[in-house]
C-alpha cells in the first residue's frame, strides 16, 4: 500500500502577517489528497480566497465527487480579475492512491517538481478548456522515495528584477532539489533548504507570499506498537504473532513485553547498555524483525512530550534519531498514516511506587493521551486492549 507524507513552508510577503497561500491535505477511503492554493495578490485578502479554495475542493472530493466534477465547480466559481485577466485563486490538486497511482490537477500554479527515481520527471499533461480556464491534468505512478514538490509562484518568481532578471525559475529551481535529494532524502531538510535560498533570493524581504509542499512517497505507512504483557499469559502467542503478521513497522515498548516477544518469535533482544546518552531514558534495542525496542513507560512519557511540542504537524522538530528512545519512536510515527496500538493490562506492580508520579501509574492514561496528540496532528489511532 502507497501514501505519503506531506511538508510545508511559507514565506509571507515582506510587511504582512498572514499568508495569501494556503494548502489543505485531507483523505478518502482510498487516497490521500494534497491542495495548495495560491490567493491573488497578498494579504487578508489573498488568505481568505485561498482558504476558500482549499476548503471547498478538499471537502468536495472527501465526499466522494469526481476530479473533474470538482474541477469544474471551482473553475466555475473563481472570478477573474478584470483589471489583470487572471484569476483571484490558482490551485495544484495532488491525489496520491493507495496502489500508487496519483493524478495531478494544475491551474495557473508552477508545475510540481517531481523526482523520480532519483531524476527529473517530466510527465505529459493534458490541457482542458473549463469555462475557458486552462486546466492541465496528468496521471502517474511513483515509488516509495519518490518525490513531488508542489510550489506557488512567489517561489519561482524569487530574485526578480534583483539578482535576476527574470526570476529563479523551474528550470533553475529542479535541477537544485535533484541535487538536494542526492545528498538526503529528507522531506523536512529539502523543503526547509530551498524556501531559504528563496527568502536570500529576496533579499530576506520576500516580494510575494511563497509556499512548497513537499510530498514523499511511502510505502506500508502504518505501525503497530505492543506495549504491556497481555492480562492473560494464555493469550500471550496471539497477540505477539498479531504484531508479527502486521503489515507496516513494528515496535516493542516495555522491558518486560520484550522479553514475551523475544521468548515466542524466539529472537534474541540486543541491547548495548554503553549506548546510554547523557538523557533520563534508557536505551532502546534490537530484535530481528521488530523495528525498534524500548522501554515501556518512561519513553512513551517522553514521546508524549515530544509530541505535545508539535503544533501542527511533526515536521516542526529536527531529530536525528539517534539521540534517545524516544526521538527514534517519533521519527517512525512521522512517516506513519495508520497506528495500531495493542496495550497490555497486566499491571506492573513498579509502576505503582508512591515514589513515582501519578502520570506514570496507568499506561492506558498515557497511551490515551498519545492517541489524541497523534489524532491532532493527522494520525489515524486505534487502541486495542489485551
Amino acid at each position: 500500500m502507497a501514501s505519503a507524507v506531506v511538508y510545508r513552508k511559507s514565506l509571507n510577503k515582506f510587511g504582512e502577517e498572514v499568508c495569501g497561500d494556503n494548502y489543505q491535505v485531507s483523505k478518502t477511503k482510498d487516497s490521500k489528497i494534497v491542495v495548495l492554493s495560491d490567493g491573488l495578490g497578498s494579504g487578508i485578502k489573498a488568505s481568505i480566497l485561498s482558504i476558500l479554495t482549499t476548503e471547498i475542493i478538499s471537502t468536495m472530493m472527501r465526499m466522494g465527487v469526481d476530479i473533474d466534477e470538482v474541477v469544474n465547480t471551482i473553475a466555475k466559481t473563481l472570478p477573474v480579475c478584470k483589471v489583470r485577466g487572471i484569476a483571484y485563486s490558482t490551485f495544484t490538486i495532488i491525489q496520491i492512491y493507495n496502489n500508487g497511482n496519483i493524478r495531478i490537477v494544475n491551474y495557473d500554479n508552477p508545475s510540481p517538481v517531481i523526482i523520480k527515481k532519483g531524476d527529473i520527471y517530466y510527465p505529459d499533461y493534458k490541457e482542458t478548456l473549463v469555462d475557458d480556464k486552462k486546466i492541465f491534468v496528468t496521471n502517474i505512478t511513483l515509488d516509495p522515495n519518490d518525490f513531488i514538490f508542489a510550489l506557488s509562484d512567489g517561489i519561482v518568481h524569487a530574485g526578480l528584477g534583483n539578482l535576476m532578471d527574470f526570476g529563479w525559475g523551474l528550470d533553475n529551481i529542479a535541477p537544485y532539489l535533484k541535487r538536494i535529494y542526492r545528498r538526503t532524502n529528507d522531506l523536512k531538510y529539502i523543503v526547509d533548504n530551498l524556501v531559504e535560498l528563496t527568502d536570500s533570493y529576496y533579499g530576506f524581504r520576500a516580494g510575494d507570499d511563497a509556499t512548497m509542499v513537499g510530498i514523499k512517497i511511502t510505502e506500508n505507512p502504518r505501525c503497530m506498537i505492543l506495549t504491556g504483557p497481555p492480562l492473560d499469559p494464555k493469550t500471550d502467542y496471539f497477540y505477539v504473532q498479531k504484531l508479527l503478521d502486521y503489515d507496516g513497522k513494528k515496535v516493542v515498548c516495555g522491558g518486560t513485553t520484550s522479553n514475551i516477544v523475544s521468548r515466542i518469535s524466539k529472537k534474541e533482544l540486543e541491547i548495548d547498555i554503553k549506548d546510554i546518552k547523557k538523557n533520563d531514558l534508557p536505551p532502546y534495542g534490537k530484535m530481528s524483525g521488530i523495528d525498534l525496542v524500548t522501554e515501556g513507560v518512561l519513553t512513551l512519557q517522553a514521546l508524549n512530550k515530544i509530541l505535545l511540542c508539535c503544533k501542527k504537524n511533526m515536521y516542526e522538530l529536527d531529530f536525528d534519531g539517534n539521540d534517545n528512545a524516544a526521538e527514534k519512536l517519533f521519527l517512525i510515527l512521522r512517516d506513519c498514516d495508520e497506528i495500531d496500538f495493542l496495550v497490555g493490562r497486566k499491571v506492573n506492580a513498579f509502576y505503582h511506587n508512591p515514589a513515582l508520579p501519578f502520570d506514570m501509574s496507568i499506561r492506558s492514561n498515557l497511551i490515551r493521551d498519545i492517541s489524541k496528540n497523534l489524532e491532532r496532528l493527522g494520525k489515524e489511532i486505534k487502541v486495542e486492549y489485551c
